[in-house]
């Protein structure tokens, strides 16, 4: 994979993240959210931070790559009540304070990390364009075909899926850099959620009697 102008430095961080996040979770299969998600939102990113002119696309890239470790630890015990961006939040404070591969980074940098990866769900966390950054990047696998699978698999009870169909129209609601509107837009990626909707929404109608 070509880098974006990166240091040797930088490029041997990404190498290592992206080990040891692929490590973890073929290790550790997460629904919907697994390594294949992180590696398109990772992609997403790329695309999206040299069109913004984001001041660190390295950045950019690496809390891609960070963004849903919490994951791996949201259903074990005693930790149902803290959510998935807390969790990575936490894990990424430990990696930072135990993986010495780190440590090529500034305490700037961390805390930048460590905002966009906590906040990667909060639409009003706007400190630094990293987090805007990356919750567009998170918010495009939500559309198209591969959205509508990764709902599928996320909530098998077609009940559930769409209320969380419903709750795609609202991520696209609050899509912020002009470059993720445009790949929505050149790639038809909200065909897919209508057509889903439409179907399962017609599926519901029947007869009226008194």
């Amino acid at each position: 994979m070509k880098k974006l102008n990166y240091t040797i430095e930088q490029v041997e961080l990404l190498g290592h993240v992206e080990q040891k996040i692929r490590k973890l979770f073929l290790e550790n299969p997460v629904p919907a959210h697994g390594i294949e998600h992180i590696s398109r939102v990772v992609e997403w990113a790329r695309k999206i931070a040299p069109k913004e002119k984001a001041k660190s696309i390295f950045l950019c890239e690496l809390a891609a790559w960070l963004h849903d470790i919490g994951r791996l630890r949201e259903d074990n015990p005693g930790e149902d009540s803290r959510k998935h961006h807390e969790l990575s939040y936490i894990m990424l404070q430990e990696w930072f304070r135990e993986d010495k591969a780190f440590d090529i980074l500034s305490k700037k940098e961390k805390l930048e990390l460590l905002y966009a990866v906590r906040y990667h769900w909060n639409n009003m966390a706007d400190k630094y364009d990293t987090a805007w950054i990356l919750r567009d990047a998170d918010k495009l696998d939500a559309f198209g075909k591969v959205g509508i699978e990764r709902v599928k698999e996320l909530f098998p009870k077609d009940e559930e899926w769409n209320l969380y169909l419903r709750h795609i129209y609202e991520i696209f609601i609050h899509v912020r850099t002009k470059t993720a509107k445009k790949i929505i837009k050149d790639k038809k990626l909200m065909d897919a959620v209508e057509k889903e909707y439409k179907s399962y929404l017609k599926s519901k109608i029947e007869p009226v009697e008194l």
